[in-house]
């Protein structure tokens, strides 16, 4: 029983994920952490033989899950963050926001934005996109109390 009502949750939360990825905007690089993961997890349990179909599903479901939280990004409602522990922010709990534009050394554009929550906690986000459309994107979506810092890599 207890199997199912995880299998259950795994679901849920899987509802849950595809709702808010598919509110992103402007999508953010994906975070490999949760592959890295899934991949330690998966070359330990499957070392033995598994029969039981639900140990399987569930096994599906948690893999899968893992693979969607490495897609984060700036959605049209909320902040969807991606990593091992990804969540989805309000954009009232953001109290400021530091952009760094960078250009990697094969000439390709980066902009590594941190976002401050409430003050206490920061959240790393690196974006494909110019800086520009991601400030005009952030000035539409942010309380106008939100400060963007841009900083320059000297």
């Amino acid at each position: 029983m207890l199997m199912y009502l995880l299998i259950a949750g795994l679901f849920v939360s899987l509802g849950f994920g595809v709702y808010w990825q598919s509110q992103i905007v402007i999508r953010a690089r994906y975070k490999f952490t949760p592959i890295i993961f899934s991949v330690l997890i998966g070359s330990w349990v499957l070392t033995a033989p598994i029969n039981d179909w639900s140990f399987i599903i569930m096994l599906a479901a948690f893999f899968t899950l893992n693979i969607m939280d490495g897609v984060g990004g700036i959605g049209e409602k909320r902040l969807v963050t991606n990593g091992l522990f990804s969540r989805v922010i309000d954009y009232a709990n953001i109290t400021g926001i530091k952009m760094l534009p960078v250009t990697l050394p094969n000439g390709k554009n980066r902009v590594v934005a941190v976002f401050v929550i409430n003050g206490r906690q920061q959240i790393q986000m690196n974006f494909n996109q110019k800086l520009e459309i991601l400030v005009q994107t952030l000035k539409k979506l942010l309380p106008e109390s939100v400060e963007i810092d841009v900083e320059k890599l000297v």
